[in-house]
């Protein structure tokens, strides 16, 4: 029986394509939010989930770091996929004919360069790329278009107006895989660690000690405010190295003397190495 992998947007999504990379032989169930991709694991409706977590060029998706701070959820595997954005049309459009484009604000941000030289055009934040692309086709408005794949253009039968207009030529989108059971999908190499320093001289120079003191690299730190707590931040941070579960707990016994909050999201192996 195959299992069922939930993922944001529908058929000619990147998240889409993401999700049939890590997952060949599975069964695909789109969802219109993040939220209810996650939803679906928790409930049971689906086993795995994929969600974008960060883009090379437009950096991170808080969205899904809010959602893995609330849901009871595991970080089991993460893929990584080249992103090439089309703006897509009606078949007898063209480029001239367009005045509104709409895409998710993702999209838009990593092609914010093609876009500043149109003028008169409205830009419209969307769910996701390949629901704005159904979305024109169903207007039958040629003077609509939406930012998505060449693949988004296949399943909808819409024109190419404008093909990799992505500012970037290494736009890459890295996606978790999460689950409600806390199995990796392979050897575990990396693991994602969510946490609010305490507010003391010192306190995240002296808590990454603790993970460097137990072979633990640390290859990504970020901080994004706490919506109900003006100027106050968490922090999410990505480590490779030691992935002994015994020594990575006693790294995370010693750093929660200097954190409010401290959660471990995932133990997982590297992008390309999911089963």
């Amino acid at each position: 029986m195959s299992r069922i992998i939930a993922y944001p947007g529908t058929e000619g999504s990147f998240s889409y394509s993401a999700a049939r990379q890590a997952f060949p032989w599975e069964t695909f169930a789109g969802h219109e939010t993040f939220e209810e991709c996650a939803q679906a694991v928790v409930d049971g409706r689906a086993d795995y989930a994929l969600l974008p977590i960060e883009n090379s060029f437009a950096g991170a998706v808080l969205a899904t770091y809010r959602i893995l701070e609330k849901q009871p959820l595991h970080i089991v595997g993460e893929v990584r996929r080249t992103v090439r954005h089309m703006l897509l049309g009606l078949p007898d459009a063209c480029l001239e004919d367009v005045r509104v484009i709409s895409s998710h604000p993702q999209a838009i941000a990593q092609c914010d360069t093609f876009l500043a030289g149109l003028r008169h055009v409205q830009i419209l934040p969307g769910l996701n790329t390949a629901l704005c692309a159904r979305e024109v086709q169903q207007t039958g408005d040629r003077t609509r278009a939406a930012i998505a794949s060449a693949e988004a253009a296949e399943v909808f039968g819409l024109k190419v107006l404008a093909e990799n207009i992505q500012s970037s030529d290494h736009n890459t989108t890295r996606f978790f895989v999460v689950s409600r059971e806390d199995a990796p999908l392979g050897d575990p190499e990396k693991a994602t660690v969510v946490f609010r320093v305490n507010n003391e001289v010192g306190a995240l120079a002296r808590l990454l000690t603790c993970f460097a003191s137990h072979g633990l690299n640390m290859t990504r730190i970020e901080s994004r405010p706490i919506p109900d707590e003006p100027f106050l931040y968490f922090f999410s941070s990505d480590f490779e190295g030691n992935m002994d579960l015994a020594e990575l707990r006693r790294a995370l016994r010693e750093a929660e003397a200097f954190t409010s909050e401290l959660r471990l999201l995932g133990v997982y192996p590297k992008a390309g190495e999911v089963r």
